[in-house]
């Protein structure tokens, strides 16, 4: 299923423009008449009939809408920026598609890239959010210090996986039906201070497993582990 987005609704008529219009006029040759299905970033599907094609817009009428179905558990990783804007890229596009609510930025001790660019990263969320068939979009925050986050966490469950003690595999204590934060430390991992800080915060040290993970792989893995753990307890 090809799916459009557009926030530009009002009542039963919708309005595609730019690259969306471009791609179901010209690309797929869509035509008066014909029906498109497409989201709102908020959560709704919308099926609808073109109603009029401009060069760069097509009108749309709303035929039904619905709710996408809501996950049991909301999930979301701070992570620090990598170096290589690719990889950072490809674990924001991987988030999405295993079911990542919010991406918050964060600058460590050790992180070596301090920016990101907002605007290309938004449009990775948006493509990969169609391409899996995801109405609400996933959220991606503005760019916290380290001592700002772990002052402003407010789900039911925290968690900081580290590699400089012993500490138990995430999967085992996670509480089922919940809201998580999750942190991903830089290429070099959190300091010691930093560990500390957090748990001193609440926040409970956790393990992902024997190996040992760049950044973006361990947001992911974070990301499956409390996702599979509220599948498997519906």
């Amino acid at each position: 299923m090809i799916i459009f987005y557009t926030e530009q609704i009002d009542g039963d008529k919708a309005l595609l423009t730019g690259d969306e219009a471009g791609h179901c006029s010209r690309v797929l040759r869509k035509r008066v008449g014909d029906n498109i299905t497409f989201i709102d970033g908020n959560g709704y599907f919308f099926e609808s009939e073109i109603t009029a094609i401009r060069k760069t817009e097509c009108e749309l009428e709303i035929i039904r809408k619905w709710e996408q179905d809501r996950k049991n558990y909301s999930l979301t990783i701070a992570i620090s920026p990598v170096k290589n804007p690719a990889r950072f890229e490809w674990f924001v596009e991987k988030a999405v598609e295993t079911g990542v609510d919010v991406i918050i930025p964060v600058i460590c001790e050790r992180t070596e890239k301090m920016s990101i660019k907002d605007s290309r990263l938004q449009g990775i969320i948006i493509a990969a959010s169609k391409q899996t068939l995801k109405a609400k979009f996933m959220s991606l925050q503005k760019v916290m210090t380290f001592k700002e986050l772990i002052n402003s966490i407010a789900t039911e469950q925290a968690f900081i996986p580290h590699l400089n003690d012993k500490t138990e595999y995430l999967g085992k204590i996670i509480k089922p039906h919940s809201s998580y934060t999750v942190l991903i430390g830089p290429e070099g991992d959190f300091t010691d201070q930093e560990v500390k800080m957090a748990i001193q915060k609440g926040i409970i040290p956790a393990s992902l497993g024997a190996n040992r993970l760049r950044t973006e792989t361990a947001g992911i893995i974070a990301g499956q582990i409390i996702g599979t753990i509220n599948e498997i307890n519906q």
